[in-house]
């Protein structure tokens, strides 16, 4: 399956997967267990022991991990119906990444014994368990796009347009991320310092690109920010 990002309807694939695959392991009798968090609240810890299947079903997420002592990468943002956790069938899974709360979130998890017994018993699970990893896949291989080019103009100039598509709320022809992003959550996304990334939005807005009120950016120029993603 070619799964392009892009394209209007991904995030409905998205949902609808999810909410099929939910639907198979209720009718199966699968039990899975649902957690409200409060941003800022650890859904799980690096290191700690994978067993179990994450759908995110409101909220945002956000993943990363640490480096250089007190800095942090953040890996991906989670909208609803994104999945994550690392689930292995053969020997002991570890995460290999922080899952926190940015905004309060609800969180179905499908312990991992549970999936292996589903999709035993039906193989329309393992279809749909395929799909979603071929999306969250496709999200993976957008985001290192942003990180091949050196500069961070590039880097931001490709970032800001998957931001929109993910978490964009359109008015009067304009995308607006409908999410409040300080200068270093960004940095912490194309790997760059907080300056930098100060310099390079101060440019775009200076150029006319973009608008940025209380932490939320609007992408006012989508075509010239193309061009500028251009290494």
């Amino acid at each position: 399956m070619d799964i392009d990002p892009s394209f209007p309807e991904y995030t409905e694939l998205q949902e609808q997967e999810c909410r099929k695959l939910l639907g198979l392991l209720d009718d199966m009798g699968i039990a899975t267990a649902e957690r409200t968090y409060a941003p800022g609240d650890a859904v799980y810890r690096e290191g700690e022991y994978g067993d179990a299947l994450y759908v995110l079903t409101s909220g945002v997420l956000k993943v990363f991990r640490p480096y250089s002592g007190s800095k942090e990468a953040t890996l991906r943002l989670l909208r609803p119906w994104d999945i994550f956790g690392h689930l292995a069938f053969e020997g002991e899974a570890r995460q290999r990444a922080y899952v926190e709360a940015v905004t309060e979130c609800r969180v179905t998890k499908v312990p991992k014994v549970f999936v292996e017994r589903a999709i035993r018993r039906e193989p329309q699970v393992a279809f749909r368990l395929m799909t979603l990893f071929e999306l969250r896949l496709v999200q993976y291989e957008e985001l290192v796009k942003c990180l091949l080019p050196r500069e961070t103009e590039v880097r931001l100039a490709n970032l800001l347009p998957l931001l929109a598509q993910k978490f964009g709320e359109r008015t009067d022809g304009v995308v607006t991320i409908d999410l409040r992003l300080t200068h270093q959550d960004l940095a912490a996304m194309v790997a760059s310092t907080r300056e930098s990334v100060t310099k390079v939005l101060n440019e775009m807005r200076n150029r006319d690109l973009i608008q940025i009120e209380a932490g939320r950016i609007t992408l006012k120029d989508a075509r010239a920010l193309a061009e500028l993603g251009q290494p």
